[in-house]
């Protein structure tokens, strides 16, 4: 297993961070001449130079200090195990952390790829292979090269054709790891010593396969109105058929010859029941063959990316997507626009038809005819459970068809005579209003709750632990509850809006905008329970939520062919490359304290000349306490001070000053980093890591 995860994990860096934008032509990839017909699994598309130049700026790995802490986590568990596949990408994990700043931009170098070109991961049957554009053939060549000698695991060098190819030994086994490289492309995969010369040809792009995925593509980006930026298919019907060789396709063919040998594959190609659970099985997947997912649009506008991406997952059932259909409710439109809100959520289903829909699922699968004795045995114990117990439930909540909650803002003010203010609106969408009041006052705290059936709105005392205004009103066909202006105003569009179905499941939007305002407007001391730690984990992800300034909303939905996701995405361009800020010159200093308060307590000095110096003065500013001299070294985000002389410090002015034992060194990872303040994450061997902040 974890053999085949550090390949997994080495494939997907490599292929990571690749992003796309919509071509003026839609000519077939070349690419698809060497992707089988019968994959199961495929992602691919165009990158456009445009945007690459847009994203050049973003974050995409390793960037924050937690996902450095992830990475950390995973090179930890590589150096747990003696194998070439872990030595070598936790050596490329060592050095792209030491020479890069975790940008799209900086990622792309590192690697040389191309800022624009047709790409393509996808499975050879049972074995992956990315395809991908690069800018830099030797610098490709170089890097792979460089690694596998920090790492000490060998490889071999050929040429293949008009390839440059990179081989690396990674089991007992002699499977081998393949980067073979042209001045365009390069092409990352993996042979074994069972494979033909057919198949090794097919996988490094020398060799077109007899019938290619390109009409299959075709028809999905028809179907789905796809643009060319980007195209994802996961057959789990291919994929289930090969790995129970139910077919003459590659993945049954490798399954055979790879794995016949194994007691799984002896179980699968011999075992009677074994076989009847896969023909059941197979049964049940050819109704949800396909999850498929693309972008609808995406344009660059300004500073803005705009994309509408959609995904589906294929049902071919007749019965349960009537089912499904019948299912649909109705999401309030107050939750779908992130532009005025922090977030939203909502919750879309017809209680009406929840038990009749459900009886019907549960009616067709006790009904259904199988072979497999673990079927079977589900099926006696779905018998024994009748889904008419939901009409309990549902009973009470008839007329229901949605739920909505809209958060447009949310401050704490200690010293206010309301310290919390909270600008919210939930709705319920029911054709039964009253019916929701009379379930609502079932509740003891609730009995008394009454809300006129004209409209108008009343003033709710509600046993919360905050006190705040809260009102609600029955609008039409909903029932809503609110508190602040932004709340008010959001009821004279849904008083007019009706309950078309319009999504099964959930709903959300998310304004990462707001929610980082939000944060940086709270006072964290103020929270109940704060520690240090803990205001150190929000100004740690304060950090990673800084790097995600978008805005985004999607819907689950019934669809003609299955159930879909729809969603909206809004990216701004950063505006400031963070990695760049010049940090030289004097700065004030300030600590954490177990309060979660800011506490002044000195300055810090860069110079030109890579040296440093910090003080912190007694309180009325008269002499010097403490005082250290160091080198800086700052790489990306982050910030070496290691110390010349050992630092000095003492109690008073009058006093002597004494110096340290040792001398240290210390690591800060820069976060929320503003052009005249940032603060500094600072780690320490064998200590609890501390947080400061600097301004100017």
């Amino acid at each position: 297993m974890k053999k085949a995860f550090f390949i997994v994990v080495l494939i997907a860096i490599a292929g990571l961070g690749i992003w796309k934008y919509k071509q003026e032509q839609s000519s077939p990839s070349a690419i698809l001449q060497y992707v089988p017909e019968d994959t199961a699994f495929y992602m691919g598309g165009t990158m456009n130079k445009s945007l690459s130049e847009f994203l050049a700026d973003s974050p995409i790995l390793g960037f924050s200090p937690s996902e450095k802490r992830a990475l950390n986590e995973i090179q930890s568990e590589l150096l747990t195990a003696d194998t070439p596949a872990a030595k070598f990408l936790n050596a490329l994990l060592t050095d792209y952390n030491e020479k890069t700043d975790g940008t799209y931009g900086a990622f792309a170098d590192y690697f040389g790829l191309a800022s624009e070109g047709d790409y393509a991961t996808y499975l050879h049957g049972l074995i992956p292979v990315i395809n991908m554009p690069i800018a830099d053939k030797q610098k490709v060549v170089t890097l792979f090269k460089t690694i596998s000698e920090k790492a000490g695991v060998s490889f071999q060098e050929k040429t293949i054709g008009k390839q440059s190819v990179l081989s690396w030994v990674i089991d007992k086994k002699n499977l081998q790891l393949v980067l073979a490289t042209t001045d365009s492309s390069a092409v990352l995969t993996i042979i074994t010593p069972k494979d033909t010369e057919t198949d090794i040809d097919e996988r490094l792009a020398q060799k077109p396969v007899p019938v290619s995925f390109a009409h299959t593509l075709a028809d999905i980006r028809q179907q789905q109105d796809y643009t060319d930026d980007l195209v994802f298919m996961f057959d789990i019907e291919k994929l289930m058929k090969g790995l129970f060789t139910a077919d003459d396709s590659r993945a049954s063919k490798d399954f055979k010859r790879y794995f016949s040998d194994t007691p799984l594959a002896q179980k699968s190609l011999n075992d009677p029941n074994a076989q009847l659970c896969q023909a059941d099985t197979l049964k049940l997947i050819s109704h949800v063959p396909r999850v498929l997912m693309g972008y609808n649009d995406m344009q660059v506008k300004g500073n803005q990316l705009i994309a509408k991406v959609s995904a589906l997952l294929e049902i071919n059932n007749d019965m349960v997507m009537s089912v499904l259909d019948s299912l649909q409710g109705h999401i309030p439109n107050h939750v779908l626009n992130p532009n005025d809100k922090i977030s939203s959520m909502g919750l879309a289903l017809d209680m009406d038809n929840l038990t009749p829909g459900v009886t019907k699922l549960w009616t067709a699968f006790t009904n259904a005819e199988f072979s497999c004795p673990d079927l079977q045995e589900a099926q006696l114990k779905s018998k024994q459970m009748s889904p008419m117990v939901l009409g309990a439930f549902t009973g009470m909540a008839q007329g229901i068809k949605g739920t909505g909650l809209s958060l447009f803002d949310l401050k704490l003010d200690a010293d206010s005579e309301l310290p919390l203010k909270l600008d919210f609106l939930f709705s319920i969408e029911t054709t039964n209003p009253t019916g929701i009041l009379s379930l609502l006052q079932m509740v003891p705290e609730l009995a008394n709750i009454g809300i006129p059936e004209d409209g108008s709105e009343v003033a709710l005392e509600l046993p919360l632990p905050v006190e705040f205004p809260v009102y609600a009103a029955i609008k039409g066909s909903h029932v809503v509850v609110y508190s602040g202006e932004k709340g008010k105003q959001a009821l004279n569009a849904i008083t007019s809006e009706d309950l078309t179905p319009n999504a099964l499941g959930f709903s959300s939007s998310m304004n990462y905008t707001k929610l980082v305002e939000l944060i940086e407007s709270t006072d964290f001391s103020e929270l109940p329970g704060t520690s240090m730690e803990g205001c150190m984990e929000m100004y740690s992800a304060l950090d990673t939520l800084r790097g995600m300034d978008m805005q985004l909303s999607y819907q689950t939905t019934v669809r003609e062919r299955g159930l879909g996701l729809e969603g909206d995405i809004t990216f701004n361009k950063p505006q400031l490359k963070i990695s760049d800020i010049d940090i030289k010159g004097q700065w004030k200093t300030a600590y954490l304290d177990e309060t979660c308060h800011w506490v002044s307590d000195g300055a810090e000095q860069w110079n030109e000349d890579g040296t440093g110096s910090y003080k912190e003065s007694s309180d009325t500013a008269s002499c010097d306490l403490y005082k250290s001299h160091y080198q800086w070294e700052k790489n990306g985000r982050t910030l070496t001070l290691t110390d010349i002389s050992a630092p000095q410090y003492r109690d008073s002015c009058q006093d002597e000053w004494l110096q340290e034992e040792n001398k240290e060194t210390l690591v800060c990872e820069m976060i929320n980093i503003k052009e005249d303040s940032f603060q500094c994450l600072y780690f320490i061997d064998g200590s609890e890591p501390f947080i400061y902040q600097y301004t100017r």
